[in-house]
């Protein structure tokens, strides 16, 4: 499913930010979601490696771009405070993920401060190449500029906490490229300190009835490890939550890992699934799925895709789930993604 990309704005919630990415940021990413590591001369190279004939961008590594995009008069670079700029939804950046006008009582954010923020659900929608603007001929890692524009869709307040849905578009050169949402919980924020608030732009949906445990055509495994190091790599694509190397207070699993990483490893099984399937160069188009339970340090993960639809159009659409591989317990549900067949490589650099 293909959603219009979104104008840009001015609502109260909206924030302009930027963002300058290198080949070595690709690199850094696709090091941290565990490409190559098993394979170095395998088809992830061409993730890792800024020499080889097919180099490219991960397809979500655009997500991490939230994390680490600006406003333009900062010009920040190395490790940034968390939570990033882009998660303080507020022209002044005075209260978080939640802007002041959505608090009953504005002394209500220093707690919102405090509290923790968990990654529900993700999607992702491309609707243009990143340009090749990276192909210098004097050797250097010269930087590609995006734009990001980031709103509120909605804030529901629940009993568990406070779910709160966020659009980022993405442009270059006033081309829009991609646009992801996201929902976040802050966990413990009563319903009665919140006011309630649907925007009218319509929210991707995640629900899918579609699960690997209905479809048997085309099915594939893949077993991934999850490094004593995974967090602590994948941390320097931007996301500096003290979570993912601290832990919490009230577990005793450790720390754990980004929600992203764990889509990150996803998406690579989508990617060794097509391989296997089809003899065709294929780029991603969409990527959507849940966080059920987190992952932790340490896990054994098991990815399951199947094929939905077999080359309509062009397209392939596949659904994936993500489970513990020692308990069957399931921590990614309702991923759904489509490809499109590809005459060049998608997002090379």
């Amino acid at each position: 499913m293909i959603i219009a990309a979104s104008k840009r704005d001015d609502s109260p919630t909206t924030k302009h930010l930027v963002v300058n990415f290198t080949k070595r940021d690709l690199i850094l990413y696709a090091l941290g979601i565990g490409c190559c590591s098993k394979d170095n001369k395998g088809e992830e190279l061409r993730f890792v490696y800024e020499r080889h004939p097919s180099f490219q961008m991960f397809p979500t590594f655009l997500l991490t771009m939230y994390f680490a995009a600006e406003s333009k008069s900062k010009g920040h670079s190395g490790i940034r405070p968390f939570p990033p700029e882009s998660m303080s939804l507020s022209k002044n950046n005075e209260s978080g993920i939640i802007p002041t006008m959505f608090l009953k009582n504005a002394d209500d954010v220093q707690e919102l401060k405090h509290l923790p923020i968990l990654h529900m659900s993700q999607s992702l929608v491309f609707h243009n190449e990143i340009l090749p603007l990276n192909n210098s001929t004097d050797g250097d890692d010269h930087p590609v500029t995006i734009d990001l524009q980031t709103r509120i869709l909605s804030i529901r307040p629940r009993s568990v906490g406070t779910f709160v849905t966020t659009e980022t578009t993405y442009y270059q050169e006033e081309s829009c490229i991609a646009t992801a949402q996201m929902t976040a919980l802050v966990f413990g924020l009563s319903p009665e300190k919140v006011v309630s608030w649907q925007g009218s732009d319509k929210i991707v949906p995640t629900n899918t009835n579609l699960t690997t445990k209905n479809i048997a055509t085309k099915k594939t495994m893949h077993e991934f490890n999850i490094p004593p190091n995974a967090a602590l790599l994948y941390r320097l694509s931007g996301d500096y939550n003290p979570i993912h190397v601290e832990g919490t207070d009230d577990d005793n699993h450790g720390p754990i890992l980004h929600g992203l990483c764990t889509m990150g490893y996803a998406t690579r099984a989508i990617l060794q699934h097509m391989k296997r399937f089809s003899k065709r160069e294929m780029r991603m188009t969409e990527i959507r799925c849940n966080f059920v339970k987190p992952v932790f340090i340490g896990d054994a993960i098991r990815v399951e895709v199947c094929c939905v639809n077999d080359g309509i159009d062009d397209h392939v659409s596949v659904c994936f789930c993500v489970y513990r591989s020692s308990s069957g317990e399931k921590l990614v549900d309702k991923g759904y993604a489509t490809l499109l067949q590809s005459k060049t490589a998608a997002s090379r650099l």
